[in-house]
């Protein structure tokens, strides 16, 4: 194990596709992906999915390097008091990208994980990744009541072991296992310990761990793993970017179309205003004109002291109305 023949590692070199929208776990893909090509495990348990960035990319890894694996995703999909609680949504948008590409020999089990126990045989479990509720007792008894189903190659990974803020408890436990049993610890992307229960590990994982053991080694691997995770992230980015700006496009296109069917509308009441204003002025004109031929007609001129006359009326009636 040197890092010449990691960057030759065909485990590397794929694109993986996450249907997911969180980054929590995009920086350590690089290295999932290799772990399971390196440890080639025959049953392969995850313990808390949420979105599915790590299952999702264990399962890529499965699937490109042609391995016999049979992959578990175990999750309520409900949420916790540190990812939040999150509608049926998310479980559908997970199933929906999982049925569509690795179906064909992995499976979501909606339960807890306790719930999941009985449907493992003892030694079974070859390559466990415990990302569940993330207190000390919560993340110690997932890894407890866990232990008797892993095989003696079976290899355990705790996300976020850099994280002490908080209840998060994970550290601390991290710190009590990783001096019982050979393990190697990255911190970036909030950190990820992998730890070697099983006895019987592969070569090339003795080999990691000789390489771990010297630090100008362990210093560059670390290094290896965050840039590439670094490069997983920022293709991340691009795409989110990619995304919303064909989402902005798509307004845009929404406004112009909104505008042109005001300016439709507009252009229309405009037409139709200026129609009628056009009427009323004709019809005005016609009434000056008919009122015009009527004060100069000869009936207006002879009947000029009998109006004269109705109007003094008029005045008289009112005004014997008003001493009344």
């Amino acid at each position: 194990m040197n890092l010449h023949s990691l960057v030759n590692s065909s485990a590397l070199t794929q694109r993986i596709t996450i249907g997911a929208p969180t980054t929590a776990w995009l920086g350590h893909i690089p290295f999932g992906s290799w772990l399971v090509n390196a440890v080639r495990p025959q049953c392969l348990v995850e313990l808390g999915t949420h979105y599915g960035d790590s299952y999702f990319a264990f399962c890529n890894s499965v699937q490109k390097n042609d391995l016999i694996t049979r992959c578990y995703a175990v999750d309520t999909w409900q949420g916790d008091e540190h990812a939040g609680k999150y509608p049926d949504a998310v479980y559908n948008l997970v199933k929906g990208h999982h049925d569509q590409h690795y179906s064909a020999f992995s499976s979501l089990l909606r339960m807890t994980f306790d719930d999941a126990l009985g449907q493992f045989s003892d030694g079974s479990v070859d390559l466990l990744h415990i990302d569940g509720l993330h207190t000390y007792d919560a993340v110690r008894h997932d890894f407890e009541s866990w232990l008797p189903k892993l095989s003696t190659q079976a290899v355990v990974l705790f996300h976020d072991t850099n994280v002490r803020e908080g209840d998060f408890g994970v550290w601390r436990l991290w710190d009590e296992l990783s001096v019982k049993y050979p393990s190697i610890h990255f911190d970036h992307s909030h950190g990820l310990g992998v730890l070697f229960v099983g006895e019987n590990q592969p070569t090339v994982i003795h080999d990691l761990l000789n390489e771990w053991s010297i630090p100008d080694q362990r210093n560059s691997l670390c290094q290896f793993f965050a840039k590439l995770g670094q490069c997983i992230q920022y293709d991340w980015q691009i795409t989110a970017l990619k995304q919303r700006a064909a989402m902005q496009d798509e307004q845009i296109l929404n406004l112009h179309h909104t505008v042109g069917e005001r300016d439709t509308r507009v252009n229309h009441l405009t037409q139709t205003l200026e129609a009628q204003t056009a009427s009323c002025e004709q019809l005005s004109q016609d009434l000056q004109a008919q009122l015009l031929e009527i004060t100069q007609s000869k009936s207006w001129r002879i009947t000029a002291p009998l109006r004269k006359t109705h109007h003094c009326i008029k005045k008289l009636l009112k005004r014997t109305n008003n001493q009344a």
